[in-house]
């Protein structure tokens, strides 16, 4: 049983971070459309579908790893940063990576009630989410190596910056 849970700790955790990576870039493709005047509602939804999916399949992972009979990690060492001798950091940014995740889904769905500007000043901490489950899946997942994680997530970011600023318009610095 305990290659089955070991399968299903690494596919939950790698699924995840694929939906999150792709709603990333969805989500700066939204904004670069946005920025042309263009609809956005289906990329949106598409973004923050694909969050809340990300965010099941975490659930799921976090799951997987607490009846894993090989580890044998309590809740308290899953959920509570720097609580384990297991590989005390990426364990940590595994749990923080869960709590950023949860509170971008719930003030997402909260946005009308906080308020637009309260929300963009708490989602623009995103990037944190997404370097900590980068680290976390490099320094303890076994299945994908730093140079083609580094390409995977380089390229898409050089591409839609690359359209962000052809969309800004020229400054004329003469006087």
């Amino acid at each position: 049983m305990e290659m089955f849970e070991w399968y299903m700790i690494r596919a939950t955790g790698l699924a995840a971070y694929l939906l999150l990576y792709l709603s990333v870039i969805i989500g700066l493709y939204s904004q670069v459309q946005k920025k042309r005047k263009q609809k956005v509602t289906v990329s949106l939804f598409v973004h923050e579908s694909l969050a809340n999916w990300a965010l099941y399949l975490v659930i799921g992972h976090v799951g997987f790893l607490l009846i894993d009979s090989y580890i044998s990690l309590h809740w308290f060492e899953v959920l509570v940063p720097f609580n384990t001798d297991y590989k005390p950091l990426p364990m940590a940014l595994g749990a923080l990576s869960f709590y950023f995740l949860i509170m971008t889904i719930v003030t997402s769905n909260l946005r009308k009630k906080i308020g637009y500007q309260k929300w963009r000043k708490l989602h623009a901490l995103n990037p944190i989410l997404y370097i900590f489950v980068t680290i976390h899946g490099l320094l303890i997942g076994t299945d994908i190596q730093g140079a083609v994680l580094a390409t995977v997530n380089l390229l898409p970011i050089i591409v839609l910056g690359g359209m962000f600023l052809k969309d800004k318009p020229n400054l004329d610095v003469s006087h």
